[in-house]
């Protein structure tokens, strides 16, 4: 799973004491998912020279469908948040020759003076496995108004060659994108590589086209799993076991998300995700600094593989 950021397609919120905030999801992803998804892993711990090429079979991400929600996990005084419910749909699937993801998220936030903010958000890619070319679309509302609609591409000569993102939402957009900079599922690829190969702390510059502060990068700290022994861990291996997946090795990745535009020491968000080997998230922490919010699975659906 890549959410928005993301894999890392993801949520972001800037906070305002005395009323609700205004909020707009984050493609992150996998990561998910979106903002500054810690991208930026080191090439040489990955043994793959360019970063950009994983050997076959290396690492073989599941398609599939997902449920997860969303619930409050904690909130400061200071937010005025009091509540939080709503649900993640997300889809990863394989069309041989390229990947394509869908993240649909409701949420709602509630407010101690009995205020609710109902936000969706709705995030499509598509990424061809050469790392040449990528499309995107975004549409964000909220309480039913549409905030924000984005749709675009991005085509290179080769992979991790400098680019240009050109929207046609909003009309001659331009985004400049470094060299090195990565996609999505490929940064998704790279970041379990890293994880498999022993690398504690792996950073990437990343571009999803979830939000206008792309490209981000994205800084990743890769523990071991702690959480599998928990209720939670349980309920949610239980889950993805009755789907008929494989258990799997998983690893815990902190990720912080960083404007490559800013100069703020502080990233712009933070996400903990749960990663299987291939690729299906376990548990998502979503961290916003005043508050926090934890997507725990209900439902997985394994996508079939096409014969290629």
């Amino acid at each position: 799973m890549y959410l928005a950021g993301g894999s890392c397609r993801v949520i972001q919120a800037g906070v305002h004491s005395g009323s609700p905030p205004e909020i707009g999801v984050i493609a992150l992803p996998q990561t998910s998912l979106r903002g500054s998804l810690c991208l930026m892993f080191a090439v040489a711990a990955l043994g793959v020279g360019s970063g950009f090429a994983v050997p076959a079979g290396a690492v073989e991400l599941a398609p599939h469908r997902a449920l997860y929600k969303m619930k409050l996990a904690s909130a400061s005084r200071g937010s005025g948040v009091s509540g939080a419910r709503g649900s993640m749909v997300y889809s990863f699937s394989d069309s041989c020759d390229a990947w394509a993801s869908e993240t649909n998220v409701k949420l709602n936030l509630l407010y101690g003076e009995g205020d609710e903010v109902s936000t969706a958000w709705s995030f499509a890619s598509w990424e061809s496995k050469d790392g040449k070319s990528y499309r995107f679309r975004i549409r964000h509302s909220r309480d039913g108004a549409v905030v924000e609609s984005l749709k675009g591409t991005v085509k290179r000569g080769k992979p991790g060659s400098a680019a240009r993102a050109k929207f046609s939402e909003p009309a001659d957009k331009v985004i400049e994108l470094p060299a090195g900079t990565l996609f999505p599922t490929r940064h998704l690829i790279d970041l379990i590589e890293a994880s498999q190969g022993g690398t504690p702390v792996f950073s990437r510059t990343v571009f999803d086209g979830a939000s206008l502060d792309n490209p981000y990068e994205i800084n990743a700290i890769i523990t071991r799993d702690k959480g599998a022994a928990s209720a939670r861990g349980k309920s949610a291996a239980g889950k993805i076991a009755a789907a008929g997946l494989a258990e799997m090795p998983t690893k815990h990745v902190r990720m912080a998300f960083f404007p490559t535009r800013s100069r703020k020491a502080e990233p712009e968000f933070e996400l903990g995700v749960d990663y299987r080997a291939d690729g299906v998230a376990r548990m998502i922490h979503q961290d916003f600094g005043d508050f926090k919010i934890d997507l725990l699975p209900d439902k997985f659906e394994p996508i079939e593989k096409p014969d290629c």
